[in-house]
């Protein structure tokens, strides 16, 4: 991955989906951290995986193949008039 992807993808917005209780849920482990059981962090944490993986990787492919071509298109030969 070239570094203008990653630098690209560091801005990338995701969208999560969480429910109301998730939030409220989320917000008190972020209030008390140490009482926080670690495997309610692994949920919260793989909830956040499954949702924006699929967007990144996305994102990643199309920044790809935008970078592939605007490189292809500035290697082609100009066309005379």
């Amino acid at each position: 991955m070239s570094e203008d992807v990653k630098q690209a993808l560091d801005e990338f917005a995701v969208t999560l989906e969480l429910t109301v209780k998730e939030v409220n849920a989320l917000l008190n482990m972020m209030n008390t951290p140490i009482q926080v059981p670690t495997t309610t962090w692994a949920a919260f944490i793989q909830l956040v995986q499954q949702q924006a993986g699929p967007q990144v990787l996305k994102a990643q492919e199309s920044l790809e193949a935008a970078l592939k071509a605007a490189k292809e298109a500035k290697n082609e030969p100009k066309a005379t008039a």
